[in-house]
């Protein structure tokens, strides 16, 4: 029994040393990479973080990456005089030239020792595969397409645009206009993003600040905030048009009332008549999204009928009201077979009108026009005549603002009928004149496209547009362009081109005439006024760059200067300078230079120094960021050029001593030779004579 108890504690104590000696023990392990900072632009700096577990403690520890795509760069490695054991953190800052891009990297981890109770052994070497993706970083470009009217609500499409996924929430202020829409932040989470701004300008330098609130790969918040110029325009007046145009004497007429405000927006308007009756002092009805539309009954009273309409409206909060006013034509008739028909049923104040009247009698006929003022090209009475059918043009100049009357007489074989036709006169512009783009660089010479419009409803036959600068502080000449047919909203475009002087920032002024034929053969000719913004950009340039000493030596240090100079006239901020040095030149200051704000005609020295490792010739890039005062980004790629020399001589920086202390050397080693070969000699005759004293004694014996 007892035999059995020894021999099962013997195999007890076996399995347990067993157990003990092959259980695993891990003494490495790496814990993988995340980043610590992550780039904000190519070009920009970032920190990745390596983490590893040390079972020991090693003394001497190295830590470093070596990206294996040309699009990170290591800036460096991390020394340790001792590491674990437990948890090890490395900090290594990388350049990232691309992002939202994945870089495979190799991680290396060297300890010369490892340290065993108080004596050091062998330390280790590891080798590691990471893949690296370097995230994105919320940028975006905004801009804003459309007008915005002055005094009115108007609605733009403010665009954002980013290279990645943007993901966060848009807000937007006006300066120098007031937002209606939206109140409140727009999530957006892609690429483009459209979004409609409701706002009233109140000057034509209008302008939106947009502010972008997102967060980048870590989650840290990021605030981008930029201000987009807004194109404003003068506001069109409301219209008011009537069916039909020409009314009968001596009865009630059917008249349709259309009213149009500029904007989609709710309101009433209220007509009333002069020189009529109807059955009610006024008619009111509503505007809906911008139209209201009624039907009322008039009795002539006069040769010409205005309807009066008072528009009120409210939009966006906005309340607003504009009185428009339409003439309606009246003819008279006496009995008769004939009929007659006059178009355009009104004329335009100050200009030649292509009047045709049609005459319709039965058998052969003929009629007499006289016209009362109005200048015509023909005589007064003015005759002319057919059978069944007739027709006559006559070109009528208004010599007033007061209606134009024709009386026509027709003579056939039933009788005489007489006809009282009573034009109004009006003045209006049908053309909307905008500018593409609306907002240029200050200083050189700038092109901008111009379209005209035709927002009336008569198609125009031919135009002359003429554009002249208003602004004294722009150099431009006056362009003269000529139309063929344009349709009824069909548009035409007309290259101008100007110079804006550098200090100018602001709204330039242009005024333009437009003198055009309609295809009924009315001419007229209008005149208005556009703008077009103008900013201020910075301009930073490098100068001066100097490399100290200009042939550096392996192993010593050299220095880097910049000279960079803001030659606009806005000042820069968050200028910053980066270096990026390839392999063989090591950093020894901080390869980000942070400068800040940089006034305008100022200059500023941004100073760098590197250490060379080996020889040969190197190529270092510097990259320069700054942001306007519209918060754009810019960036300036610059290289310089090092030579390395292959040698070093102790006593000369150069590498090679002067030909004055080379003599020299060579003066002093010469007596050194000398001493040398004199004491080589006394040597070898001590030696001599040695031996020949031994010779001699033995000779003697």
């Amino acid at each position: 029994m007892k035999k059995w108890l020894i021999l099962a504690a013997l195999l007890a104590a076996l399995a347990y040393s067993q157990a003990v000696v092959f259980t695993p023990k891990v003494d490495y392990l790496f814990l993988g990479a995340q980043w610590v900072q992550v780039p904000k632009f190519p070009g920009d700096v970032g920190v990745i973080s390596l983490s590893f577990y040390l079972a020991d403690q090693y003394v001497d520890v190295s830590i470093s990456l070596s990206p294996q795509c040309p699009y990170l760069t290591a800036l460096g490695s991390a020394q340790m005089p001792t590491a674990g054991p437990g948890v090890v953190t490395a900090t290594l800052k990388v350049m990232a030239t691309a992002l939202n891009a994945t870089c495979p990297t190799n991680v290396y981890l060297k300890a010369t020792y490892k340290a065993s109770g108080s004596t050091l052994t062998n330390g280790i070497e590891k080798l590691e595969y990471v893949s690296v993706y370097i995230p994105p970083y919320p940028t975006a470009q905004v801009y804003a397409e459309g007008a915005a009217y002055v005094g009115l609500p108007s609605t733009v499409k403010l665009v954002v645009v980013s290279p990645y996924l943007l993901t966060g929430a848009v807000s937007v202020q006006g300066q120098g206009a007031r937002v209606v829409a939206p109140t409140g932040p727009v999530v957006v989470n892609s690429t483009r993003a459209e979004i409609p701004a409701t706002l009233i300008a109140d000057s034509y330098t209008a302008a939106l600040a947009v502010v972008i609130n997102s967060r980048d790969w870590l989650g840290n918040p990021v605030t981008l905030t930029y201000t987009v110029p807004i194109s404003a325009a003068p506001p069109p007046p409301a219209v008011v048009s009537i069916s039909p145009t020409m009314l009968s004497a001596n009865k009630y007429n059917a008249v349709n009332i259309t009213v149009a405000l500029p904007i989609r927006a709710n309101g009433t308007a209220t007509a009333t008549v002069a020189g009529g009756i109807m059955p009610q002092s006024a008619v009111t009805f509503p505007i809906v999204n911008g139209v209201g539309k009624a039907t009322v009954s008039v009795y002539p009273t006069a040769s010409v009928v205005t309807f009066n309409v008072v528009a009120t409206y409210q939009a966006a909060g906005v309340a607003r009201t504009e009185q428009v006013a339409a003439s309606a034509a009246v003819q008279q008739t006496f009995g008769g077979l004939s009929r007659l028909q006059v178009a355009p049923s009104k004329l335009i104040a100050g200009i030649a009108n292509n009047v045709t009247l049609v005459v319709q009698a039965p058998g052969p006929f003929n009629v007499s026009v006289t016209v009362t003022g109005a200048a015509s090209d023909k005589p007064s009475p003015y005759y002319f005549g057919g059978v069944d059918k007739a027709t006559a043009n006559l070109l009528l100049t208004p010599l007033s603002t007061q209606p134009v009357s024709l009386t026509v007489y027709v003579y056939h074989s039933a009788g005489v009928d007489q006809y009282v036709v009573n034009l109004p006169v009006v003045s209006s512009s049908i053309f909307t004149v905008l500018p593409t783009p609306s907002v240029v660089k200050s200083g050189g010479n700038r092109t901008v496209t111009i379209t005209v419009i035709n927002s009336g409803d008569v198609a125009i036959q031919k135009a002359v547009v003429a554009v002249s600068p208003a602004s004294p502080s722009v150099v431009a000449s006056t362009y003269t362009y000529q139309l063929g047919r344009l349709a009824p909203l069909d548009s035409a475009q007309l290259p101008i081109s100007f110079i804006v002087p550098a200090t100018f920032s602001g709204a330039i002024a242009f005024t333009y005439t437009i003198t055009y034929t309609t295809e009924l053969g009315t001419s007229a000719t209008t005149q208005g006024t556009f703008y077009i913004q103008a900013l201020q950009t910075p301009a930073v340039n490098i100068t001066t760059v100097n490399v100290v000493p200009a042939t550096p030596e392996p192993r010593r240090t050299f220095y880097v200067s910049i000279t960079i100079v803001n030659k606009g006239f806005s000042p820069v901020s968050n200028l910053q300078v980066e270096a990026r040095a390839p392999p063989g030149i090591r950093p020894i200051t901080s390869p980000i230079y942070f400068v800040g704000i940089l006034d305008t005609q100022q200059t500023t020295n941004v100073p760098f120094s590197f250490n060379a490792t080996r020889p040969g010739t190197y190529e270092i890039d510097f990259t320069i960021s700054y942001t306007d005062q519209y918060g754009n980004i810019y960036t300036i790629p610059y290289k310089v050029t090092v030579t390395v020399s292959n040698s070093t001589t102790r006593f000369f920086p150069g590498g090679t001593a002067p030909p004055g202390a080379r003599q020299q050397q060579q003066q002093q080693s010469l007596p050194l030779a000398t001493i040398a070969v004199a004491i080589v000699a006394v040597v070898a005759v001590a030696a001599g004579l040695v031996v020949y004293r031994r010779r001699h004694r033995k000779t003697q014996q």
